[in-house]
Formats: structure tokens, sequence, C-alpha cells
């Protein structure tokens, strides 16, 4: 569940928010940019490569920030923080400045036009409008997602698929099970820094590009 921070920001703390998003060229605030119609994006992470095919036509307006994301390098660095036999996920990318602009920064629902089946890849959310940097791929048949009703919103619709890579996947580390995602908060507030004191095994993106 992607839980909602507080911004309390001071004016130093708006300015350096507003330098990194400079440097990246992109801030939420942005018209976004329309992806292809269809695109693969290479993750290569501490166990192995990994590549994903996002679909436009699956759900246009998820695409579009996986297209803004993945062009910013912004899953660089995330920990893979949540492994179990169902699912694997990230999306935090360990910053917390930066998390602080895009995290809670979501995008508009849309109903499901694929399945949640093995290999497939959809957006985390908690609530209306809460889709926004954080990914999971579907590990085994999570069809059920497709039109279940949860937190007022129907449905995780699929943006893509897993088309390289499923062994990677597969052999990140799992020994923590669900516990990282009850310290959702904590990993919004101190990033990596958290994340690496209290789980140290967690597995690593180390490098997003767009082939």
């Amino acid at each position: 569940m992607i839980e909602r921070m507080a911004r309390t920001g001071t004016p130093v703390r708006q300015l350096m928010i507003a330098t990194l998003a400079g440097l990246i060229g992109c801030a939420p605030g942005d018209t976004p940019s329309s992806a292809p119609e269809m695109f693969t994006v290479a993750f290569e992470t501490s166990s192995g490569p990994f590549e994903i095919e996002f679909v436009r036509a699956w759900s246009p307006i998820a695409v579009d920030r996986a297209w803004t994301l993945a062009q910013m390098s912004y899953w660089d660095g995330s920990r893979i923080y949540r492994v179990n036999d169902r699912y694997v996920q990230w999306g935090y990318s360990g910053r917390p400045d930066l998390d602080a602009e895009w995290v809670t920064n979501g995008i508009p629902d849309e109903p499901s036009r694929s399945s949640n089946v093995r290999g497939t890849v959809s957006f985390a959310r908690g609530g209306p409008g809460s889709r926004s940097t954080i990914l999971f791929i579907n590990v085994g048949d999570n069809s059920n997602l497709d039109q279940i009703a949860w937190t007022g919103v129907i449905g995780f619709p699929p943006v893509g698929r897993v088309v390289s890579g499923m062994d990677a996947v597969e052999a990140f580390y799992s020994g923590y099970g669900e516990t990282p995602m009850q310290w959702e908060d904590s990993i919004a507030a101190q990033g990596n820094a958290f994340l690496d004191r209290t789980y140290p095994l967690l597995d690593s993106i180390t490098r997003v590009s767009i082939r």
C-alpha cells in the first residue's frame, strides 16, 4: 500500500528538489510525454538482467508515466523490497527528495485491458489515483487482480510484460517476504539508507535503459 507522505519542505529543501528535478530534466508538474506504442526497458540488477516490454494500449496513462521514469533513470538504485511467490515489487528511487516529488503524484485510474498473468507488470496502488512509481511483476498467475474491487478502485491494469530474464526475477532475495512493506513510510523518508541498514540482503536495480 502506498502511504501518502507529509510534505513540509522549507524553501531550502524546495530549492534542492527543484535543482534535482532540473538535473534529471523532468518534474511531476511538467506536461507528460506520450510513450511509443511499444518499447522495451532493460533492467540491470544484482541478480542479473531482465527486460520489460511496455504496451501503451493496455494502460496509456500509466505507460506514459513508465516512459517518463525510464527516461529519467528514476529506478537506478532501487531496491527490490517485496519478493514472494506471487510478486516482485520495487519503485522507490532510494532518494528521499526525489521520491517526495514522484511517489505522491499519482496518475488517473484506468480499466484493466490485459490480465495479471505470470510475467506481466502492473503499477501498485493504494486508492484512487495513487499509481505513481511502484511496479510489480506477477511471478504467478494473479488474474484475480484484473477486476478486484479494493480501496475504492477496480483492478490493477497491466502495463507490460517481462520478455527476457525471468530467471533473474525469480532469483531475487526473498528472505524478507512481505516484512519491508510495513515500512514504506520509512523507505520514502530515509531512502536506501534505511533499507540497506534494515534489510541488507535486498537485491538492487543498478541501471535502467530504454532499448
